[in-house]
């Protein structure tokens, strides 16, 4: 199969067949990332005719390229999609905000931490801000909405996926929560969790949605580059958890100490399988999740804008009934 071409600017490039004058690109890995995260090499034709000559040659590495593609695509829009829902069902009552040096400190209200505390937008006016302090301890929750995405949109690429535990992360920016009786939470005294994902059969990459609060904002890294760059001690790798085991409640009892704890997690599940529910329902409208990945740059924004929406409005939803549930808790419980 030929991949098709696009007319390009009046710049002399050389064919890749024929080493004559080309004016039409190879569109299959136009824009690619390379391995290291740069771009791949645009190749360049002079006709159809050279292109379809010499795809047995560029066909091999135009795949890979295109998987890398389709990879950093998918890590963003789980960031993105990850971000509207805790956007959503923020956690912390934020009544104060102050930058020093490395250091973002947010001051934590009295309110009892709830899916229902409005997000401070009125402190939190900077995207990284915003970007840090819904990041904020959330790594964990973040496994399984990613999990789902990831799943449903790289249907084409084969793919190896991992769970990686990091102790100590190498950060540029931390986040440090004033709770309301002065004690302080700091992320980087937290074990942080990411994904390690192989396509391609050896390339290696780290996916981490939640890295803002540590000063990293870009969801996908070649491995390499983020083990030398981030990662202070390595822990565990292992196998990634199903999304039906993952929570597990330890009781459905409620406690003054541990109500909200299992409450939360009992959402996360709950809101994890809306992810997979409403990629679903918006494939059989739209197509494979998958092809969407394979669009052009600007129809690709279109599509991710049309699917973040989709899922938005039935997180919304969800939320809408707990809200009117005479007991949220014990409905959040109840449906898991």
């Amino acid at each position: 199969m030929v991949s098709s071409t696009e007319e390009a600017d009046e710049t002399i490039n050389i064919c890749a067949r024929c080493r004559e004058a080309a004016t039409q690109l190879c569109n299959g890995c136009r824009k690619a990332p390379d391995a290291e995260g740069g771009h791949v090499e645009t190749v360049w034709y002079c006709s159809a005719k050279c292109q379809k000559a010499d795809w047995r040659f560029h066909k091999l590495e135009c795949k890979k390229a295109q998987a890398r593609r389709s990879l950093y695509r998918v890590a963003e829009t789980a960031k993105l999609a990850f971000f509207r829902l805790v956007e959503r069902i923020f956690d912390l009552d934020v009544v104060g905000l102050e930058a020093k040096g490395d250091t973002l400190y947010i001051q934590e209200g009295p309110k009892d931490r709830s899916i229902f505390n409005p997000f401070s937008s009125e402190h939190l006016t900077s995207d990284q801000d915003k970007q840090a302090a819904m990041a904020w301890m959330n790594c964990g929750s973040s496994e399984d909405y990613v999990q789902v995405l990831v799943e449903a949109m790289l249907q084409d690429v084969p793919f190896k996926v991992a769970e990686v535990l990091v102790p100590r992360v190498k950060y540029l920016r931390r986040v440090v929560v004033i709770e309301p009786d002065g004690h302080e939470s700091d992320s980087s005294k937290t074990e942080h969790v990411i994904f390690k994902i192989t396509i391609n059969e050896d390339e290696d990459y780290a996916l981490d949605v939640t890295g803002a609060q540590f000063g990293f904002y870009d969801p996908i890294t070649p491995w390499i580059y983020y083990q030398q760059t981030r990662i202070e001690t390595l822990g565990g790798i292992r196998p990634l958890k199903h999304l039906r085991d993952s929570h597990r409640l330890p009781s459905k009892d409620f406690s003054k100490k541990n109500g909200w704890d299992v409450t939360r997690k009992a959402l996360n599940g709950q809101f994890a399988k809306i992810f997979g529910s409403a990629s679903k329902s918006w494939q059989v409208k739209n197509g494979a999740l998958s092809a969407m990945l394979k669009l052009s740059e600007e129809a690709f924004r279109k599509r991710q804008g049309e699917l973040l929406d989709f899922i938005d409005e039935r997180i919304g939803a969800r939320k809408k009934q707990l809200q009117e549930a005479k007991d949220s808790k014990k409905e959040a419980l109840r449906a898991s």
